[in-house]
């Protein structure tokens, strides 16, 4: 009898522990729900009363377009789409026909239509520089002057000992006019060595951007663009 009393003592001990542990957790719970409830309200009262500096969050201006950005990173050549796949490799084999006599800095660039279509471009100089063309704008214009005027994605190759080469400014507002939404553009480093059948290694690094991340506040005199 004695034996089954220190039983009914100890199961009594742990009950009284897991009630008062269960008690613990629904308090800390409810803490939890206020707290939230308490940023949500303090992050309210801030928004209506400002910043003390007169300063605000450039997404809260109505009078500058905020589209949603395609992520940015950098992935294997090999672990590419086809469709990114397909464009570094035309870009690269558009390089091979820069005019670059003046600067040795040879670019391609492909652009693919909406309808699946690709237009490749190389970089053209001139001896008086400003009548020159860069790779992006060479592929869109061929593009354009045939009816296309809708891209959906885009390659940019050249080589720089120091990394990717991007779209100048005035590319990146030219590719943005032909973007009716935001657009990949995929950005590699060319091999050094100009070959016949130039070509890249698995392990080759691509960058993978967009026209909105590379040009997040384009010029425009529309509203809807």
């Amino acid at each position: 009898m004695l034996q089954k009393r220190k039983e009914l003592k100890n199961c009594m001990k742990c009950l009284d522990e897991l009630h008062k542990e269960i008690s613990k957790r629904k308090t800390h719970k409810k803490l939890m729900m206020y707290m939230e409830k308490l940023n949500k309200l303090q992050s309210e009262v801030d928004k209506r009363q400002g910043p003390q500096d007169g300063r605000f969050p450039i997404r809260e201006s109505l009078k500058l377009p905020h589209p949603i950005k395609l992520p940015e990173y950098t992935i294997r050549f090999a672990d590419l789409d086809n469709c990114g796949r397909e464009l570094v490799e035309d870009a690269l084999n558009a390089r091979c026909n820069a005019y670059a006599p003046y600067s040795k800095f040879k670019v391609g660039a492909a652009f693919r239509t909406k309808c699946g279509r690709v237009f490749t471009g190389c970089n053209i100089e001139n001896v008086a520089f400003t009548p020159g063309c860069c790779a992006e704008r060479t592929a869109l214009g061929k593009g354009i002057s045939e009816g296309f005027r809708c891209y959906n994605a885009g390659a940019v190759v050249a080589f720089h000992e120091s990394g990717y080469s991007t779209p100048c400014g005035v590319c990146r507002q030219f590719i943005h006019e032909f973007a009716k939404s935001d657009i990949p553009i995929y950005i590699a480093q060319a091999p050094e060595l100009s070959t016949k059948l130039p070509a890249f290694e698995d392990d080759d690094e691509v960058l993978v951007t967009s026209i909105y991340n590379l040009l997040p506040h384009s010029f425009s005199v529309f509203s809807d663009k």
